[in-house]
């Protein structure tokens, strides 16, 4: 038995086998990879990491793995197993989390795709579970959502995401994110093919969560500054791609590093590390080093454009990003200096979550006493960034 101290629950007890599978150097990896990203270049707190994360994630599926035992909703092996899968959703990881994912999406490589690799392919974990008889399958099926009990660990309401608002909250200080976590967790079920299950009881505390959401999202995880710092990056990795170090987003290299165990050192410190060798690198083109000589000092670029909607109800017509994007070039603005996103966020979806009332199960829609009918479904985000030294000229060409 080994207990960790957390700041969000206190003492996180964990047995003999989940111990041995956080002190695992794939699993430590995660102390080394920010939660939110580059989040920490506004919010100074947001230094907090995948690994107290996932140990979060681990603790809140404990109490709801007890209550559905309880309740003989689920056995004790499937308990074991959903605790085992809230321990390693997040071993697939990429650096910075999703600041440098894009990228190897490009290559046909998720972070999903990688907790595959380091589940199924790594030598400690396959020495691991081979010794302890335990089958990563059904860990695996947990987490790809292929199992009855899937949605505790990802669905709309999931133990992951109570975790990350309410410890993105504390770390930066964003109190939108607070949510009345025991109630919610006390009154809720789940169903088929993701399906929520609420008890009336704790429609409040379902509110709370979906409102919360929706502002953690615009106020920290989609925050016009961390992504403008984000979109940076990714340009400075595909130029050092470009022009430098074409094996530097290989997706062979990665599966090579799980097969030998080194995947456990590439992480947040590691993109510093190429950072710091092509600033140095007599190689580098004189644009590459500005670029991140300015992504160091943090001069990131400037938001010359925005629109944010919900429900897909865009303000501002039939302007399409290209469009202005090709204005900002023909401008004498480099493209390379450009990060156009457009980017539809999932809220919620009302068709999958239930109330539980007098007995009855009705969909949240038929069910009128509820702020959640009013809360959108999807957030839409459209912004166009240029480097901070070409934001006066683009904003005067951009309306």
């Amino acid at each position: 038995m080994k207990k960790v101290y957390d700041e969000i629950y206190a003492y996180i007890k964990l047995d003999d086998r989940e111990a041995k599978i956080i002190d695992m150097p794939e699993f430590q990896r995660l102390r080394r990879i920010k939660q939110t990203s580059l989040a920490y270049l506004v919010y100074p707190g947001a230094t907090h990491t995948r690994f107290s994360h996932s140990l979060g994630t681990f603790y809140l599926t404990t109490i709801l793995s007890e209550k559905f035992k309880q309740l003989g909703i689920i056995t004790d092996e499937e308990s074991t197993y959903l605790k085992y899968s809230a321990l390693l959703h997040d071993i697939g990881q990429f650096p910075f989390s999703h600041s440098l994912e894009p990228l190897y999406l490009e290559k046909g490589l998720s972070n999903k795709d990688l907790r595959y690799m380091i589940i199924s392919k790594s030598p400690y974990f396959r020495d691991f579970f081979d010794k302890e008889s335990i089958d990563y399958n059904k860990i695996l099926d947990i987490l790809n959502g292929n199992s009855m009990i899937s949605s505790i660990i990802n669905s709309d309401v999931d133990v992951d995401r109570m975790d990350y608002l309410v410890r993105d909250s504390r770390h930066t200080g964003v109190q939108l994110g607070n949510i009345d976590l025991y109630r919610l967790l006390d009154t809720i079920f789940y169903g088929n093919n993701n399906e929520i299950i609420v008890q009336d009881k704790g429609i409040y505390s379902l509110e709370n969560f979906f409102i919360s959401r929706l502002h953690m999202y615009q106020a920290v995880y989609y925050h016009k500054t961390i992504i403008g710092y984000e979109l940076m990056l990714r340009e400075i990795f595909r130029t050092i791609h470009d022009c430098c170090y074409s094996s530097i987003l290989s997706v062979d290299n990665l599966r090579d590093l799980v097969y030998d165990s080194s995947i456990s050192y590439w992480d947040d410190e590691w993109v510093f590390m190429i950072l710091y060798t092509y600033l140095y690198s007599s190689n580098s083109p004189p644009y590459l080093k500005d670029k991140i000589r300015n992504f160091l000092d943090r001069r990131g670029p400037k938001v010359v454009y925005e629109e944010v909607s919900y429900n897909n109800e865009m303000k501002g017509g039939d302007v399409e990003i290209k469009e202005l994007v090709d204005r900002l070039e023909r401008n004498q603005i480099p493209r390379t200096s450009i990060y156009p996103i457009e980017e539809k966020i999932k809220i919620l979806s009302k068709d999958k979550i239930n109330i539980i009332s007098k007995n009855n199960e009705i969909n949240i829609i038929k069910y009128k006493s509820t702020l959640i009918n009013h809360i959108p479904e999807t957030l839409t985000i459209r912004r166009i960034y240029v480097d901070h030294e070409y934001a006066k000229r683009a904003r005067d060409v951009v309306p």
